[in-house]
């Protein structure tokens, strides 16, 4: 038997998972601090510059094996 979790979405976009069966006001908050963090996410991207961006070929999605470089982050990729 698999076990049960509990899924939060807002419309179709992406939402989350957490084990078992929580509370949705608890679910509610998780989401939206996910979000906070999605938020700086983006934030910090948009406000990259080409250079800063490590671009590698990888071989698998989950267990990646680096095949090549493409392009090395200026700064090591520290923003």
């Amino acid at each position: 038997m698999t076990e049960k979790l509990t899924r939060i979405v807002l419309g179709k976009g992406p939402g989350i998972l957490e084990w078992g069966e929580v509370d949705p006001k608890e679910m509610i908050a998780r989401l939206r601090k996910h979000a906070t963090s999605m938020r700086k996410e983006a934030e910090a991207i948009e406000g990259a510059s080409d250079e800063d961006f490590q671009i590698d070929i990888v071989r698998g999605s989950v267990v990646q094996h680096h095949v090549k470089t493409l392009q090395n982050a200026r700064n090591g990729g520290e923003q």
